[in-house]
């Protein structure tokens, strides 16, 4: 991070491995940098989710957010997070939903 830079948000990413196939990965979507995980691809794009070519970076879920930053998108009630649905088999063959939130998706609040 550039300290003589004011940075509300700062994201850490790395080289995308093959190994790296259950994480995020940043994608513009909408003119803004947004964060992609994987629970979010749907199954018929899975395979290219995975592919270090097409997404070369990856998320490494170290953030610097200003704390200032943070109170000013909660003040203004513009801290729009989207909700992951993440299907889940618990033991014993149920299904259920995970719902879940990633905190690097804030970065397009910023």
């Amino acid at each position: 991070m550039c300290l003589d830079q004011a940075r509300e948000f700062v994201m850490e990413v790395t080289d995308k491995t093959r190994a790296d196939v259950k994480g995020g990965t940043l994608i513009q979507y909408e003119g803004k940098l947004r964060l992609l995980e994987g629970a979010q691809v749907p199954k018929e794009h899975e395979e290219d989710f995975k592919s270090v070519k097409k997404f070369n970076v990856f998320n490494t879920n170290n953030l610097w957010i200003s704390l200032p930053a943070i109170q000013r998108v909660v003040d203004e009630n513009t801290l729009d997070m989207e909700i992951i649905v993440n299907p889940k088999q618990l033991d014993g063959g149920v299904n259920v939903y995970q719902l879940e939130t990633a905190v690097g998706a804030a970065m397009k609040c910023f």
